[in-house]
């Protein structure tokens, strides 16, 4: 696993290595990016974050900040150790936290641009976590979910509307933006 693209491309991932923790395939992942447009501006939250392959890739394309949300330790020992070798602890907030606990301690003040929502599938929280994170995510902001193929998410919630959905052999990556 590597990262795709930005000033990090090519750079190597320490995966998890867990049955536990599914990670997204690099060309899943660079065609997520390349749907979002291929660089990345603002604050990212990387729920379920796994090794943290989803928010580091962020940070290589120029977000300013990711902060990376899993409920396993060797998870975020992961993300650690991948964010350490990129040089970019500075730009990462890492919570061992149940994502659901964490969405219920936001603060008001905390704002995001750019949300990857990526459970075990047999979670399906999607619809509760963009309820939950409404209100914490700037206008125009991103939410992207992957699921299994099977899961098709409404073509609107809220005040977010699907702007993608694709699938990717056994994964569906869905898209919705916030309106302004």
């Amino acid at each position: 696993m590597r990262i795709i693209g930005g000033k990090h491309r090519s750079r190597q991932l320490k995966m998890v290595g867990k049955i536990t923790t599914r990670e997204t395939a690099d060309m899943v992942r660079e065609s997520v990016f390349n749907m979002l447009g291929g660089t990345v501006n603002g604050v990212v939250l990387d729920l379920f974050a796994g090794s943290g392959s989803y928010g580091l890739e962020a940070i290589s394309r120029g977000a300013s900040h990711a902060t990376f949300v899993d409920l396993d330790v060797d998870a975020i020992k992961t993300i650690k150790t991948n964010a350490n070798m990129l040089k970019e602890e500075a730009h990462a907030t890492l919570i061992v936290k149940d994502a659901m606990k964490y969405l219920t301690l936001l603060k008001d003040d905390q704002f995001f641009d750019l949300v990857f929502i990526d459970p075990p599938y047999e979670l399906d929280v999607y619809i509760d976590v963009i309820s939950m994170l409404s209100s914490h995510i700037h206008p125009n902001g991103l939410v992207v979910c992957e699921s299994k193929k099977q899961i098709v998410l409404p073509e609107a919630m809220g005040d977010f509307e699907k702007i993608k959905d694709k699938t990717y052999g056994i994964k569906r990556i869905s898209i919705y933006e916030k309106k302004a």
